[in-house]
């Protein structure tokens, strides 16, 4: 059964999927680590008994705090106990074009575990500029809005009051 979390000011969007692809996007400065990072880890361990005969992790982070980047680290070596043998692993590092610190963090990451790692650079804006379909949950009303405005939604604590219907590139 996949594993779904919307983004929050605090913590990240998180979509696994049996498929064998998996979603780490946003900002992971939660007060409560645990609370938010051992479901996950805990949904890992079932994943892996069987496990897609590939299995993407895709990582695109904002920022990350010392607490978190504990349960990524986490959550790496777990795969890394599998990689070639049961799955292909491959881990996408995503990063803001001139953020350096998520680079560098992507690149501490790849130091200390034998999972192979693709860098890739993102240019934000051209991102933010991208549009999605939402949904009202209450009303039912539809909007097509941008990336960016989605982003202002969800930091203000209203994400989980909308359902995104469809992401147009």
């Amino acid at each position: 059964m996949p594993i779904q979390r919307e983004k929050t000011a605090d913590c990240p969007y998180i979509n696994f999927s049996e498929d064998g692809n998996l979603e780490i996007e946003g900002r992971s400065i939660t007060e409560d680590p645990f609370s938010f990072w051992q479901p996950l880890l805990e949904w890992i361990e079932g994943y892996l008994k069987k496990p897609a005969s590939k299995t993407k992790i895709s990582v695109f982070l904002e920022y990350s705090n010392s607490s978190s980047n504990k349960y990524i680290n986490e959550l790496l070596r777990m795969f890394e106990s599998v990689h070639g043998k049961t799955t292909e692993v491959v881990v996408d590092w995503r990063y803001e074009t001139d953020d350096e610190s998520v680079l560098q963090l992507g690149e501490d990451f790849q130091s200390i575990i034998s999972l192979p790692f693709d860098f890739i650079p993102v240019d934000v804006e051209k991102e933010r500029a991208r549009k999605i379909k939402i949904k009202n949950k209450k009303s039912g009303s539809e909007a097509i809005i941008t990336f960016k405005y989605w982003d202002a939604i969800v930091r203000n604590g209203h994400g989980e009051e909308y359902q995104i219907l469809e992401e147009f590139f």
